[in-house]
């Protein structure tokens, strides 16, 4: 399955900045390649039970690139520096079944923010975003990488205008899973031109909803099996460079 369509235009190829998937400079600038997995976050794979959402990072602005030894061009984190660019995230998502004798109902979608949307008050973040993305650094506008599992169902967001505006995609990224079938998700998402730059409040996340109490004939949200995520991600950050002035 893919999420949305990835077009590659040829007559902007050479404004990508990226070079070719081998390539180790952008430029004269040296790439950090970024190979991510929720493996690398401690747990072989994130639950995620009934009722509950969570937010998976794509490229957040933590104010690091995180190398895994200075200089070395390699990180597992999904954070980058201030200034650095981003223009595509390569993204590999599995979703499977805790119980496979029921059957269960998942959402993907997207969370994308810059300044605007990131600087905002702890109840804004609520209503905005259900809790799923948080500011770590109020003065630096750093944002964190994972704030947990929240609870949200489709019914909710889908009588919130502001929920919808903020969260999108769960409406044409739906999925039965059943008999231990997996969702799969392979594919490159190009990064929104407002999540391209680190900067104050920048973040780009992927969003898997589990609401499966009305397909497996329960009456109350809450009471339906978990689902389990299992995520990598690469991408290729081109940090900011200093022009000297003479």
């Amino acid at each position: 399955m893919a999420y949305g369509r990835n077009k590659w235009n040829r007559s902007n190829s050479s404004a990508q900045g990226q070079g070719r998937m081998r390539a180790e400079f952008s430029g004269t600038v040296p790439l950090i390649r970024h190979s991510v997995s929720t493996l690398d976050q401690g747990a072989s794979a994130i639950t995620l039970a009934d009722g509950k959402a969570m937010a998976l990072p794509l490229v957040v602005y933590y104010g690091t690139s995180a190398e895994t030894s200075p200089g070395s061009g390699i990180s597992e984190s999904a954070s980058i520096s201030k200034d650095s660019r981003v223009n595509h995230v390569t993204c590999n998502l599995s979703i499977t079944q805790s119980d496979t004798t029921k059957p269960n109902q998942c959402y993907v979608g997207i969370i994308s923010t810059s300044f605007s949307e990131g600087a905002l008050s702890t109840a804004m973040m609520t209503s905005n975003f259900a809790d799923l993305i948080a500011m770590s650094n109020e003065d630096t506008g750093l944002m964190n990488l994972y704030s947990g599992p929240e609870t949200l169902t489709y019914k909710s967001w889908s009588q919130s205008a502001v929920l919808r505006h903020n969260i999108r995609g769960f409406m044409r990224n739906t999925y039965t899973l059943y008999s231990g079938r997996p969702a799969l998700l392979n594919t490159v998402l190009r990064v929104p031109p407002k999540c391209k730059r680190g900067q104050f409040g920048m973040g780009y996340w992927l969003v898997v909803m589990n609401d499966s109490a009305a397909v497996q004939g329960e009456t109350s949200s809450g009471s339906g099996t978990d689902i389990n995520l299992a995520m990598s991600t690469f991408f290729k950050e081109i940090p900011a460079t200093s022009t000297a002035q003479t």
